[in-house]
């Protein structure tokens, strides 16, 4: 786990051929944040500093069905961009964060033994509650 008790922070469970992400935040762009930079650490290694940012930001835009369907679809996005970029995404700046879509600015560092793991995040069983101390899910993802 990283972080601190009521910070952003993310841990990781093994679940058989799939990884189950868990992601606690204070507020909702801080949990969207927060699973780029956990996809960021699969990516680079489980553990190690993740790369300061460099380069102009790029833009994301998404909608979807509800919030849950939409940090999956923002997930993947990160996933995809990973790929085909050769860059992990580590810096985060949400010009718009609704239910139903989102108007990101990403920026990345681009990582010589990028190791990419995930193929997908998932929407089984994935539900965004709140509560006192912020914002929390669990996401499986395919690897």
């Amino acid at each position: 786990m990283t972080s601190g008790p009521h910070g952003p922070r993310h841990t990781f469970e093994d679940h058989t051929a799939e990884l189950r992400l868990g992601l606690f935040a204070p507020t909702l762009p801080e949990l969207f944040a927060e699973a780029g930079r956990a996809l960021a650490e699969l990516a680079v290694g489980e553990g190690a500093p993740l790369p300061e940012a460099s380069g102009e930001p790029v833009s994301v835009s998404l909608h979807s069905v509800d919030r849950e369907a939409l940090l999956v679809d923002w997930m993947n996005e990160l996933v995809f961009r990973t790929e085909v970029d050769a860059r992990v995404y580590v810096d985060f700046h949400f010009d718009e964060l609704a239910a139903d879509h989102l108007v990101a600015r990403v920026r990345g560092a681009l990582v010589p033994d990028l190791r990419p793991l995930v193929k997908a995040a998932t929407l089984h069983d994935v539900h965004i509650t709140e509560d006192s101390h912020g914002y929390s899910v669990h996401v499986v993802l395919d690897i």
